[in-house]
């Protein structure tokens, strides 16, 4: 099987769990590497891609099991990914270290502006630094993401990263319902452009792109069809 960071923080996860995760679907022989349906297996476009901007995913437990999830997306092309399991009462561990280094320049992205739990300093664009920039994803839902950074007193230092909301609006399997709120490839699209990473973003944008199309066709258990962002990953192979 596959194996990055996220694979692993799952695996262990499902090993504490005292009854099998059933996710919508569970009727569907699925991939236990991309979780699509077997017939709409999405291994085999896997990219990878190379970026100044890092990424850490902090998950909300549930999100980690869902199929639905997108931040996975981002840990298959950036390797290097590191994701860590949320805690309300103190850092993951491993996480610590990166919030202390003094040679990264650390942000939690969230739409922090006017928000009643959110009173950190917030920026609109990365600023030019000689430090590593280290993006926090949220992963989980609206409503779950808000309590993680409202109840996380470990992150009240951390500053927030607000994303404009015309970059990038493209996710079909879930829909949050408000402009400003994206699902966690999305926001990691964005934040590759805000940093001027224009060839990593696109290589996320069509490998997203290709696992709402292979999402797609295992709910409704159909062919996919594929398009442009098909031909785009299998050009990456040759």
């Amino acid at each position: 099987m596959h194996s990055n960071h996220y694979t692993r923080l799952r695996e262990r996860e499902l090993a504490k769990s005292t009854k099998p995760f059933q996710a919508k679907g569970k009727s569907v022989q699925r991939c236990p590497d991309c979780q699509m349906g077997a017939f709409a297996c999405m291994c085999a476009l896997r990219p990878t891609a190379e970026s100044s901007v890092e990424f850490v995913l902090l998950m909300h437990r549930k999100e980690l099991f869902k199929p639905t999830n997108t931040g996975r997306l981002i840990v298959d092309v950036f390797p290097g990914t590191r994701a860590f399991l949320w805690n309300r009462l103190e850092v993951p561990e491993g996480l610590r270290e990166i919030l202390e280094d003094p040679c990264r320049d650390c942000y939690v992205v969230f739409p922090a502006d006017g928000t009643e739990n959110c009173n950190r300093k917030v920026v609109h664009a990365l600023p030019a630094a000689k430090k590593k920039t280290t993006l926090i994803l949220l992963d989980g839902t609206w409503k779950q993401c808000s309590r993680m950074i409202g109840l996380s007193r470990w992150l009240d230092d951390v500053p927030c990263l607000s994303l404009p909301e015309t970059l990038v609006r493209s996710y079909s399997v879930r829909d949050s319902g408000r402009s400003h709120r994206f699902s966690t490839a999305e926001a990691a699209i964005s934040c590759l452009l805000l940093a001027q990473q224009t060839q990593s973003a696109e290589t996320l944008r069509h490998y997203f792109a290709v696992f709402n199309q292979h999402y797609l066709a295992t709910r409704g258990c159909c062919e996919v069809e594929e398009g442009e962002s098909h031909r785009y990953l299998q050009s990456l192979k040759q």
